[in-house]
């Protein structure tokens, strides 16, 4: 019986502490007042560019195969710091060396062995310089592009602006109830901001790119890459709570 009451009292304090956290509304006739939770977004044009270029190789031999990553991979830094990108900008970001088991050919020999190398970085680079990166990057070697990311120099700002959107939305809806019920909505008594997580890198608020925003344009002497940035999406749901007279 005493582990029994231990035990209860133990989840008791647990269950407590978890629900002092959410603000309760006592409903009597005493308090008037009307929750309501609304959700909203904002969406505003990429200010910053999140790259991620690299270099990815293959060669019959351990040292040839890491040779050739190191010296075009060095060309392809020096070009990008050409181009005035800082280093606190640049992050490693995958990083190969391995011998690949060989496959039979159609003869039934097993084919000479293989050692792929690769090696990738993310950079990050105003949306106007993204275009002139990428061209010179591939342009000293850099053979994969992989998904870019846009994001905003202040993304705190602009979930305060998705946070305002949302908490405007809940008091037009707060006032259509209260003039449900013959009454005139009152001042703001309480209101909490549920955003969803934010993707960091540097203080910037990403969206990922779709395959579809990069293209090789149609002219065949000279074949260009084009970015078309998407718009960076901040989302909020607010809590809040009206008194009302």
């Amino acid at each position: 019986m005493r582990t029994r009451v231990a035990i209860f009292a133990v989840t008791f304090l647990l269950l407590s502490g978890v629900y002092a956290q959410i603000p309760s509304v006592q409903i009597n006739r005493e308090n008037r007042t009307i929750a309501v939770t609304a959700d909203d977004s904002v969406e505003v044009a990429a200010e910053i560019a999140i790259l991620e270029l690299g270099y990815h190789s293959f060669a019959p031999s351990k040292d040839a195969a890491y040779d050739d990553n190191v010296r075009t991979a060095d060309l392809i830094l020096k070009a990008i710091a050409a181009e005035g990108v800082p280093k606190e900008n640049i992050q490693t970001e995958k990083l190969l060396l391995r011998r690949e088991e060989p496959e039979e050919n159609r003869t039934g020999k097993p084919k000479p062995p293989q050692f792929e190398t690769r090696q990738t970085w993310r950079i990050r680079v105003p949306v106007r310089q993204a275009q002139q990166l990428v061209d010179t990057a591939v342009r000293a070697g850099a053979n994969e592009l992989d998904d870019t990311q846009w994001a905003v120099a202040d993304p705190i700002a602009l979930q305060g602006k998705a946070g305002a959107a949302a908490l405007a939305k809940a008091r037009q809806v707060a006032e259509q109830m209260a003039k449900g019920l013959g009454a005139r909505l009152g001042q703001l008594v309480y209101a909490s901001n549920r955003a969803p997580a934010m993707s960091l890198w540097a203080t910037g608020m990403v969206n990922t790119m779709q395959t579809t925003s990069a293209s090789l344009s149609a002219k065949v002497e000279q074949p260009q890459l084009t970015l078309y940035p998407q718009k960076v999406k901040s989302e909020a749901t607010v809590y809040a709570v009206f008194a009302i007279e």
